[in-house]
């Protein structure tokens, strides 16, 4: 724990020198300065005021909670999660503060779309950073940014299946012990679609899916692109930049022995990847960070806590119900799995700079009923 405070210490010392004032951009609002490592726990975070106006009433939450949306080149998906997050309800005890897209030097229009919606929401707050630095660069920027009681992370390119997510999400809270939680990722069925990459990644979500029913969380079911940490927990951590920002921190959770929780009913949609290069891609850098976090947590930690169980059973008895998908699947794995044999992207991969495109996930708004087949 101290090693990993020291870290923080000389991760932030480390940004003061590397990034100039200009990378926090909050359009339309002041932030009152404040030093994160200094301190103690709060149940209300710095207050925000939108410009010309004066203190209010003061909010009553008791645990707060702030959302953060690392992006990078996301105009498609931006606008309809950053709506998802608005419109999603909260009670009593569970309050957003704040919302966060941390833009990794995007290019499109991302930043353009998140200013324009964070002109009529005080709470949206852009963060600009002047160059690309990754995902896990931007996990780190968000431990430093907030003091929110949960925080809350959430890819760019999923939705929330219901308004009722987010606090599904964060309610596992409420016992003061849960350090980490997981959403539960749906991804939305290709139908008949003739994409191979659609079938290979709705396959793909079935054995995860399955797999997860077995056991809440294993190496191969751990997925970031909904997680919620409690203060105690993410104040300790930094991210290395070699090391997917999923897999340290479920990884760190299990170490130190703290309480995990998979939220099977706070359910977020998301999609498959557009091209079976995607997919393979994708593939490819989780067996690269695979490998790199047996090597810093040892292979103790991750055969002993993070096995999956009966692992070829569970392949083989999908592949049995899904024989065209799982063809799919096997296919696009393969040649995952020669892109890691080769070593392709590996130096993307090492700096935390590899990155698909995402397309627009639409959801109609009754929203579509979730149902899992029986496999």
């Amino acid at each position: 724990m101290k090693e990993q405070h020291s870290r923080q210490q000389e991760w932030h010392a480390q940004q003061e020198l590397e990034w100039p004032r200009e990378w926090l951009e909050f359009p339309y609002c002041e932030v009152a300065p404040f030093d994160h490592l200094a301190l103690g726990y709060r149940s209300v975070p710095p207050e925000v005021f939108p410009l010309g106006r004066t203190k209010g009433k003061p909010l009553q939450a008791v645990i707060t909670v702030d959302v953060v949306i690392p992006a990078f080149n996301e105009e498609n998906c931006i606008a309809d999660l950053l709506h998802d997050v608005m419109t999603a309800k909260q009670d009593d005890l569970f309050q957003i503060q704040n919302i966060y897209v941390i833009s990794d030097a995007s290019t499109d229009q991302t930043d353009a779309i998140v200013q324009q919606v964070a002109a009529r929401n005080h709470k949206v707050k852009l963060i600009r950073k002047q160059g690309r630095k990754g995902k896990q660069d931007s996990v780190n920027l968000a431990f430093s940014v907030t003091i929110a009681d949960v925080l809350v992370f959430l890819d760019a390119d999923v939705r929330l299946a219901s308004e009722y997510s987010i606090l599904k999400l964060v309610q596992y809270f409420r016992d003061g012990k849960t350090a980490l939680v997981q959403g539960d990722l749906v991804r939305v069925c290709p139908g008949l679609s003739l994409n191979p990459a659609k079938q290979a990644g709705y396959f793909d979500w079935i054995l995860v899916d399955r797999i997860r029913k077995q056991k809440d969380m294993s190496w191969w079911s751990i997925d970031g692109r909904v997680m919620a940490l409690s203060r105690d927990f993410y104040r300790n951590l930094v991210l290395p930049l070699s090391l997917a920002d999923d897999q340290y921190i479920f990884y760190s959770c299990i170490q130190e022995g703290l309480k995990f929780v998979w939220a099977e009913d706070a359910i977020f949609y998301y999609g498959s990847p557009v091209s079976v290069a995607d997919f393979s891609h994708q593939w490819a850098r989780y067996l690269f960070y695979n490998k790199k976090s047996r090597q810093h947590f040892g292979e103790e930690l991750i055969v002993r806590a993070m096995s999956a169980p009966c692992l070829r059973r569970t392949i083989m008895s999908c592949l049995l119900r899904q024989p065209l998908r799982g063809l799919m699947w096997l296919i696009g794995f393969a040649i995952a799995r020669i892109e890691f044999v080769l070593g392709i992207y590996f130096d993307k991969y090492e700096r935390g700079l590899f990155w698909t495109k995402s397309r627009s996930l639409k959801i109609t708004t009754k929203r579509i009923a979730v149902t899992r087949e029986a496999r």
